[in-house]
């Protein structure tokens, strides 16, 4: 017996209703540029084309 993977038929990312639903609330909790700046943080520079260049914190 084997397996039968479902392939998305218009490559998306969430293949079923629930994972979108889901998908969906974990966007929400996503902080923004803003409240990362509060935390001294910064987004995933890979994912910007405009990143600023990381900086490296000092060893404590």
């Amino acid at each position: 017996m084997a397996k039968h993977e479902q392939e998305p038929r218009n490559g998306s990312m969430a293949s079923s209703m629930e994972e979108l639903k889901q998908l969906g609330r974990q966007m929400e909790k996503m902080r923004d540029e803003k409240e990362l700046k509060k935390d001294h943080r910064v987004s995933d520079p890979a994912q910007l084309d405009d990143a600023e260049e990381v900086q490296q914190r000092e060893k404590d």
